[in-house]
């Protein structure tokens, strides 16, 4: 596995929380209100005292750590000192080097707690072909086999809602339901528009083709999203090729949410019962999705990484054979061998575990900078 060309900037928490004023005012401002707090002066939730604490804590760790560098520091620069024992404090500095990256990662952790979405273990993925034509088709059944593959080897559970598939091979649409542990946060940024550059079989010139990849969070409990009052379900004919079923009983559904109206259409399934079912989890992650993209407005519009409806226009990888390439375009991150990637392999978790660390970054920043102790 080779990762080459322009790769993002390593991103430092040392950068973020050592040395940097918005750092220090916001550790101070969380010390202060706990003082207040634990000194009467002022309340606050249990969760929340339990957040400061633990940060605080892990705040005089790194301190401690810093402190320890210094004198060893100190130490080397005094010419009147042995020898033996400069070399024994070099290898004492360089081992707390690595102990202050770790208290650090630790600390980062600690000020960005995970929330609901990060542990979410349902989600719903869609892929479209996108320009292209054939080529276009055959690349987003690519992508479906390579997200299949990639739910097996992370044991999730893989539940086809809609695949329409074109006679030629390939894939127009299709609809699944993932879930299993991690599901959503591993998926979340899958999202957007998936080029391939090319030269098919039948063809002696390169082609560019697009994909449009959705990921969609689904609740845990559909009906606390999607209450049985709150929707108008009707009962259809399915309309398409062949089939005992089609055109003969009313077993496909629409189900329009009544606040908002929106709605979806169902008829993969013979039974209506089971298009019924369908749609309720299809409406809950479109309104779920919604509750997201409401979120990330409030907090910041400027990102590396766009969650919900702003990824899915948004350009985010290119898959090329002829260089044998695959490039993230939002971090800058280019891996070799797209079969590998395609096989759902060790460069797509990786690519994947990257992603994650400069969204989770992406959050240090945004509490830092807006000092968002509250």
């Amino acid at each position: 596995m080779v990762v080459f060309r322009r790769c993002l900037r390593q991103f430092s928490t040392r950068h973020y929380l050592v040395g940097n004023e918005k750092a220090d005012l916001f550790l101070e401002g969380v010390s202060k209100r706990l003082d207040e707090c634990q000194n009467g002066l002022a309340n606050a939730q249990p969760d929340r005292i339990s957040y400061w604490e633990s940060i605080v804590k892990q705040s005089k760790t790194v301190n401690e750590t810093i402190n320890e560098i210094r004198q060893l520091t100190t130490l080397l620069s005094d010419s009147s000192e042995n020898q033996e024992l400069k070399l024994m404090a070099k290898e004492d500095v360089a081992n707390l080097e690595e102990v202050l990256e770790e208290n650090l990662e630790e600390l980062s952790r600690r000020i960005v707690p995970l929330n609901n979405l990060d542990v979410l273990s349902k989600c719903q993925i869609e892929l479209s072909c996108g320009i292209g034509g054939q080529e276009a088709m055959l690349f987003t059944g690519e992508l479906l086999d390579m997200y299949s593959k990639l739910a097996v080897s992370n044991n999730w559970s893989w539940e086809p809602l809609q695949i329409d598939k074109v006679p030629l091979g390939g894939v127009r649409t299709a609809l699944i339901a993932v879930a299993g542990e991690d599901v959503y946060s591993k998926l979340r940024f899958e999202a957007g528009v998936h080029r391939v550059q090319r030269i098919p079989v039948n063809d002696s010139r390169m082609h560019t083709s697009t994909a449009s990849v959705s990921v969609l969070p689904e609740p845990e409990e559909v009906s606390v999203v999607v209450p049985s009052g709150s929707v108008k379900i009707e009962a259809m004919r399915a309309s398409g090729p062949g089939g005992q079923n089609v055109n003969k009983r009313s077993t496909a559904v629409r189900m329009t949410h009544k606040e908002t109206g929106i709605a979806v259409h169902c008829m993969d399934e013979r039974f209506q019962h089971l298009n019924i079912q369908i749609a309720y989890k299809r409406l809950a992650a479109i309104l779920m999705q919604k509750q997201v993209d409401a979120m990330h407005e409030k907090i910041v519009s400027n990102r590396k990484l766009q969650v919900g409806s702003k990824a899915r226009a948004e350009k985010i990888r290119t898959y090329n054979f002829q260089h044998d390439r695959v490039t993230d375009h939002r971090i800058q991150m280019a891996v070799t061998g797209v079969d590998e990637f395609l096989e759902a392999g060790e460069t797509l978790e990786m690519m994947i575990k990257k992603l994650n660390e400069v969204y989770m970054k992406d959050r240090l920043e945004h509490i830092i900078e807006t000092c968002s102790i509250d």
